[in-house]
C-alpha cells in the first residue's frame, strides 16, 4: 500500500466529513426515539439477567456512546457547541459510559 492510498482512506475522518455522515445517518433521532431507548435497554437486561454479564456490559458501552454521541450532536459541534453545552454533555456523558462500561465488563462480570 503506497502513501496515496493511505491518505485516500485518512481522508474520510476528517472532522467535516465525520460531521456530514452523522447527520446524514439522522443521529439526532436516537436520543429522542423510545423504540430505539427500550431495545437497548431490554438488550441490556436480558443479556444481564440470563448470566451474559460481559455482552450486557459491551451494549452499556455502544449504547452509551451512542446516546452521548446523538445529546452532543444535537446540541452542536464545534465553538456553538461549548455554548449550548455540548462539549459538556460528550465530555461527562463520555465519561459515565466508559465508567459503566468498565465497571460491567472487568469488575461486574465475575
Amino acid at each position: 500500500m503506497d502513501w496515496e492510498k493511505v491518505k485516500y482512506y485518512l481522508d474520510f475522518f476528517r472532522t467535516d466529513r465525520v460531521m456530514q455522515q452523522l447527520n446524514e445517518w439522522d443521529i439526532n433521532n436516537i436520543s429522542t426515539n423510545p423504540w430505539i431507548l427500550g431495545g437497548f435497554a431490554a438488550i441490556v437486561l436480558i443479556a444481564y439477567f440470563i448470566g451474559m454479564k460481559k455482552i450486557a456490559g459491551l451494549m452499556v458501552g455502544i449504547g452509551g456512546f451512542a446516546l452521548v454521541l446523538s445529546l452532543a450532536v444535537s446540541k452542536g459541534t464545534g465553538t456553538e457547541g461549548i455554548g449550548g453545552g455540548g462539549l459538556g454533555i460528550l465530555i461527562g456523558g463520555g465519561v459515565v459510559a466508559a465508567g459503566l462500561f468498565i465497571y460491567m465488563f472487568f469488575i461486574k462480570s465475575d
